[in-house]
């Protein structure tokens, strides 16, 4: 929404925000790529660039409307990424450089070890692994094909 935001003059976001916000918390995903049509066809003509923008990162910013929507809020922030950027960040600036990429890796591990401990808003039940199977099916089989064509691409 930033992102969109930041290209659009400041009296035109409270038109736009609660347009952009029903695209995000839309139901389900085909509800969300309906109402993203109809901010394009309202805003694209007045605002190209931002409806652009809007446009490349639709695919992603829809991705968390395939889950369960008490999930949704957890997957879609970085709030929870970027705190354990933050943390590791900390010893970093007190270690002036390391030697070899394990101790590197030895420190993210550690910190994302211990951010983990504070992930409890994100529990799953088994009706919500039975919701998620089909998505992760799907994911699989995209991943499946992707890798096929590569391969032929590679032989060819």
């Amino acid at each position: 929404m930033r992102k969109v935001l930041d290209k659009v003059p400041e009296e035109v976001w409270p038109l736009l925000k609660p347009y952009l916000e029903a695209v995000r918390d839309a139901p389900d995903i085909e509800t969300g790529r309906r109402l993203a049509e109809e901010v394009v066809a309202r805003f694209g003509d007045a605002h190209p660039s931002a409806m652009r923008s809007f446009q490349e990162d639709l695919e992603a910013s829809l991705a968390p409307l395939e889950l369960p929507a008490v999930h949704r809020k957890h997957v879609r922030t970085t709030n929870l990424i970027e705190r354990s950027f933050e943390e590791e960040r900390r010893p970093a600036k007190v270690i002036p450089r390391f030697r070899t990429e394990k101790e590197c890796l030895k420190l993210v591990f550690a910190t994302l070890w211990q951010a983990s401990g504070r992930w409890r808003r994100i529990r799953f039940s088994e009706h919500e692994r039975r919701q998620l199977q089909p998505y992760r099916e799907e994911r699989q089989g995209r991943r499946r094909r992707h890798n096929h064509e590569e391969r032929k691409a590679t032989v060819a």
